[in-house]
């Protein structure tokens, strides 16, 4: 079974984690720090909805970019995200076995809608 595995980039390009099958977030240690769910976005720490998957861009509750990925467009939404009903989270998935970091892409693009005010460890600590 093969992972589809996306390294996950700030609004300066620094690498903060993994988008591991559409599924789960790891942060740049490989700890699973949030899971996703029909594209819904959940903290591990706090248990708390946090955002949503757009592609393979992470969005805050405003639909506001947080993180993104080099396979794909920066796109946020312009409208706030519903809330959705509340999950418990899935058994803890195991780490991917990652070699190497990956390289910087050297800039953020300009995503379509905004870049969120919220750091990436902000984002995963909401309550």
């Amino acid at each position: 079974m093969n992972l589809v595995i996306d390294p996950l980039y700030d609004k300066n390009a620094t690498f903060v984690g993994w988008l591991v099958d559409h599924a789960h977030v790891f942060n740049v240690n490989l700890q699973w720090v949030a899971y996703i769910f029909n594209d819904y976005v959940w903290s591990v720490k706090t248990r708390r909805w946090i955002g949503e998957l757009r592609g393979t861009n992470l969005l805050d509750r405003d639909g506001k970019v947080v993180a993104w990925s080099t396979d794909g467009p920066v796109i946020g939404i312009l409208d706030p995200i519903d809330a959705p009903i509340d999950i418990r989270p899935p058994i803890p998935p195991v780490a991917p076995i990652i070699d190497d970091i990956p390289l910087s892409p050297g800039y953020a693009p300009d995503p379509i809608g905004e870049w969120s005010s919220l750091s990436f460890n902000q984002w995963l600590n909401q309550r």
